[in-house]
């Protein structure tokens, strides 16, 4: 049964290509999208094992995985465990193929759609890990609905994590960064669990340094990086 809370018809806002793709991320898209697309059942669940051609220990999805550097260092760390990532832009897409290209990772899944519409088609306490990492922050009141994180979504989070999963958020927006918290603070399944880390604006050893969070550092914005076990 597919979880009605959430839409089952894709969003995606804004644009899905912002400037033309380098002709080595055409060539690996050629190459390698038949092999790591994922294509979502209509009505069933996902099947997980036949995700991938080798059994998997467990599996950990990422939303918005931008230009993939994360989301391939974790399919690097990790050889054992089976990633998915969502993303329905086209460059980012791109950028993670040349990455999986180059490090030949057999480990990932792309949809390239809105990730809302995976999470419906995941089953019960399948998932170990969820990571949504810099999510537009959506700044406009009005566009506060668009958000990742919403009550709905993170209702669907507890539905799929396993007993003991995680769900690793982070953003440099301050005004999203209460967004998240406070949320969270309103599920009673969800503890904040930092680990070794002292606080929440300590990146995790085991994560990259991105662009994107280059650059905002650079203009003043300071990330935080919030993790909850179910």
């Amino acid at each position: 049964m597919t979880n009605t809370s959430l839409p089952q018809q894709r969003s995606v806002w804004g644009r899905r290509q912002s400037r033309p793709l380098k002709e080595n991320q055409r060539q690996a898209l050629a190459d390698l999208w038949p092999w790591v697309s994922l294509a979502l059942p209509e009505q069933s669940m996902i099947n997980l094992p036949d995700l991938f051609p080798l059994p998997m220990e467990d599996l950990w999805v990422e939303i918005g995985f931008g230009g993939g550097e994360h989301l391939a260092t974790q399919a690097a760390l990790h050889p054992t465990v089976g990633f998915v990532g969502c993303e329905p832009f086209v460059n980012g897409v791109a950028s993670l193929m040349v990455r999986i290209q180059e490090q030949s990772l057999r480990n990932i899944r792309i949809l390239k759609d809105d990730a809302r519409l995976l999470l419906a088609r995941l089953p019960d306490q399948s998932i170990g890990r969820i990571f949504v990492l810099f999510p537009d922050p959506w700044p406009k009141k009005r566009h506060h609905k668009r958000r990742m994180i919403q009550h709905a979504t993170v209702d669907t989070f507890a539905r799929i994590l396993k007993p003991g999963g995680f769900l690793h958020m982070a953003t440099d927006d301050a005004a999203y960064a209460v967004w998240m918290q406070d949320i969270m603070a309103q599920h009673r399944e969800f503890k904040l669990d930092l680990g070794e880390r002292t606080s929440i604006t300590e990146r995790p050893l085991d994560w990259p340094l991105t662009r994107y969070e280059q650059k905002g550092i650079a203009q003043g914005r300071a990330p935080v990086y919030l993790a909850y076990r179910k």
